[in-house]
């Protein structure tokens, strides 16, 4: 299937603002939300976003029924994720493949929103692995001028530079990956993202050493990583032992070295993205070029056209 790209959002559109997973915090929504409100027309439903069910925004049925209506707004250019959590798993089965794909419009968002990410490659549809609006307002300029340049420029760029080699090599295909923890919870169903050739990002928050080690080890035991082109890593933020655990354990960065230096294409860490103080946007679902040797990654398409 070709992949569809969006058309590029002008600066001055509007887009749609959606919690399809938990509820938003207001104080660290409102900066976000400003910022973005200073490139775009963001349109929400502020008792949508900050009502709470529990640990979701709202009812499976309410959530899935916000997020399709803002992929059919006709009016609205993109479709911005306001905050991760939990959530999207409990309706991923329920978003149709033909209304992403008839309604083609860059969606961006991360962490939990890795399986709506999933869902638009699927679909044969680009999306934007980028902030969240909670995290939006805290990035740095860079970061958020890179977001804005994906979605209003088709060209193809330089996504990161400065990578750590850990496999030298050079490899290219379609980007795919995201929350590591959220993305294992992909395999063996429907909502896998294609893996064959591709080039696998991951980035994680929250998750011990030896869990990191069980996702790899489920990743690998399902076939994922044997049929990967190549693979980048981004963040990993308190995913330490506690001070006073009594257990010993390698740090969390030791553990993806073990995993991923045994693979036999090319490997980078260091990239800039996830729920740390950075998070660079990438293009889902397009194809890249990794250079493992170089550090670089390249986008050789853009997300939107």
């Amino acid at each position: 299937m070709a992949l569809l790209r969006p058309l590029r959002v002008a600066p001055g559109a509007k887009v749609a603002v959606v919690a399809p997973s938990g509820p938003v915090f207001p104080d660290a929504f409102a900066s976000g939300a400003k910022l973005l409100a200073s490139r775009y027309q963001p349109g929400y439903d502020p008792d949508a976003l900050f009502g709470a069910e529990g640990f979701l925004a709202g009812s499976d049925a309410q959530r899935l029924a916000r997020l399709q209506a803002a992929i059919r707004d006709p009016e609205a250019r993109a479709v911005f994720v306001a905050r991760g959590g939990h959530g999207l798993l409990r309706i991923a089965s329920r978003i149709d493949p033909g209304l992403l794909h008839a309604h083609p419009k860059p969606i961006v968002g991360f962490s939990d929103g890795t399986v709506l990410l999933a869902a638009c490659a699927r679909a044969g549809v680009a999306a934007i692995h980028g902030p969240v609006v909670t995290q939006l307002g805290r990035l740095p300029a860079e970061d958020r001028d890179a977001l804005f340049a994906l979605l209003e420029s088709p060209e193809p760029r330089l996504l990161c530079a400065g990578l750590e080699t850990l496999r030298p090599g050079r490899a290219s295909g379609p980007l795919v990956g995201g929350n590591l923890e959220v993305f294992s919870r992909l395999l063996g169903t429907q909502l896998l993202p294609p893996v064959d050739g591709a080039i696998l990002f991951f980035e994680e928050v929250g998750e011990r050493p030896y869990r990191i080690d069980r996702l790899f080890c489920h990743l690998d035991l399902a076939g994922v990583l044997a049929r990967a082109a190549g693979v980048v890593f981004g963040a990993l933020v308190d995913c330490e032992e506690p001070a006073e655990s009594r257990v010993a354990s390698p740090s969390a960065i030791e553990v993806v070295r073990e995993r991923l230096g045994r693979l036999a294409v090319p490997v980078a860490l260091g990239a800039p993205v996830g729920h740390g103080e950075r998070n660079r946007a990438l293009p889902y679902g397009v194809r890249v070029e990794l250079d493992a040797t170089a550090g670089t990654l390249l986008a050789l398409e853009g997300a939107v056209a």
